[in-house]
């Protein structure tokens, strides 16, 4: 096992109950400890799951004893059991009882060493700054594997504007360990094709959900976005306020103090957008947000006109 990470392959197995038992995984082991779901091959491999019918072969069996890693083979016979024996798993898997007792026997003491684990194993990774991100974007080879010290986080092909996300982190988060590397062939398998996400709003919800992941913009600067950014989640608001602001360009400290958010957050806000290409720095001239549009009634007033503005919003997006 690498860092805070245990090496999983599942070989000989469908694709739906090989990511049913991915879920499973994910869901039994503690969120401190990563999973890397890799190939049969690889030389760090920490465990095999294997269909029972090609348990015997040769190359299995010279796996098994050479690395002398713990192993679990995957029945779908008539002689079903809950209990797990000869190192045997039943499918379907009614009761996770057997299966959670399993995995803590196996990895109790990795998964102990690795919750030991003090801050100081922490501070080796930096703040990130936008030209990492632009790096990563800007990958001739086009496929790119996104992980960090917990496992695969997604590929990502910036030719296409795509995204494949692993599916066992269902809280799609990182921290400052994420690292970009050239994505072979052998890593589809980390990941789940069923589905497809644009690019973009993948790297801007990853960044979003990171607060101390990259670097901020100072409160008095200017920005304007290209285009509206979409949360994953459902928790929107926030996004879309923000995005009506800056659509017309603004100022972050005036958006922070008409939304009543904390000036972190904006910044945290255009810093996620910088990431992703969707946001550029304007001069103060070129912002509208705010600023009264033209009018012949000499009576109107800055305050009616943002107080309109406002109330605009509150209508179309219900805050």
């Amino acid at each position: 096992m690498k860092d805070a990470c245990i090496n999983i392959a599942i070989s000989g197995l469908g694709l739906t109950t090989t990511e049913e038992l991915k879920i499973q995984f994910r869901q039994l082991l503690p969120k401190q400890i990563g999973i890397n779901w890799i190939n049969i091959a690889d030389q760090n491999l920490d465990c095999l799951i294997i269909n029972e019918i090609f348990f015997e072969n040769n190359n299995i069996q010279k796996i098994i004893a050479l690395k002398e890693i713990p192993y679990l083979k995957i029945s779908k016979g008539i002689n079903h059991s809950e209990n797990i024996e000869d190192n045997t798993l039943y499918l379907p898997m009614t009761e996770k009882d057997a299966f959670q007792k399993w995995i803590n026997q196996t990895f109790i003491r990795k998964i102990e060493s690795q919750l030991s684990l003090n801050q100081e194993d922490y501070v080796q990774y930096n703040v990130k700054d936008l030209s990492f991100f632009t790096h990563a974007l800007k990958q001739e080879h086009g496929k790119v594997l996104v992980s960090d010290q917990f496992g695969t986080l997604a590929i990502i092909d910036n030719r296409a504007h795509l995204a494949w996300l692993e599916p066992t982190r269902q809280e799609f988060q990182t921290d400052r360990s994420i690292k970009f590397e050239l994505a072979t062939t052998s890593d589809f398998m980390k990941v789940s094709r069923k589905k497809t996400f644009n690019l973009e709003n993948c790297l801007f919800n990853l960044i979003w959900n990171a607060p101390q992941l990259i670097s901020t913009p100072t409160s008095s600067e200017y920005y304007r976005l290209h285009f509206w950014p979409q949360l994953l989640s459902t928790e929107r608001k926030s996004i879309l306020q923000l995005s009506a602001c800056f659509i017309q360009g603004a100022e972050i400290a005036q958006v922070a103090a008409k939304l009543e958010l904390p000036i972190e957050t904006v910044q945290h806000f255009i810093a996620a957008n910088l990431a992703i290409q969707n946001a550029e720095l304007i001069s103060a001239k070129d912002s509208r947000f705010g600023q009264k549009p033209p009018t012949t009634d000499p009576e109107a007033s800055d305050h009616s006109i943002v107080k309109s503005f406002f109330g605009k919003l509150k209508r179309r997006f219900g805050f």
